[in-house]
């Protein structure tokens, strides 16, 4: 039977590089934080406000395309 450390030692651990390519283009474009997680095939996208949110979610396609996203994406907004 593997042990734990063995079966955490196989896996990787650095984050997609979708993730990274989301966090540039929300920064870069709109000037605001944001945080990305990998949820098996969804990308959540939260930011900090609600017209962020919406303005994101008008420029969806963009966003997908210029990041090249694989996964549903899924925009949300608040501070958790």
């Amino acid at each position: 039977m593997d042990s734990l450390q063995d079966i955490l030692g196989k896996r990787d651990f650095t984050p997609p590089d979708e993730v990274t390519a989301v966090k540039e283009f929300i920064l870069r474009r709109y000037k605001s934080p944001s945080t990305v997680r990998v949820e098996r095939d969804v990308l959540v996208v939260r930011v900090p406000s609600s017209a962020l949110a919406a303005t994101l979610q008008l420029e969806q396609r963009t966003l997908i395309d210029r990041c090249r996203i694989t996964r549903r994406l899924i925009i949300r907004y608040g501070s958790r």
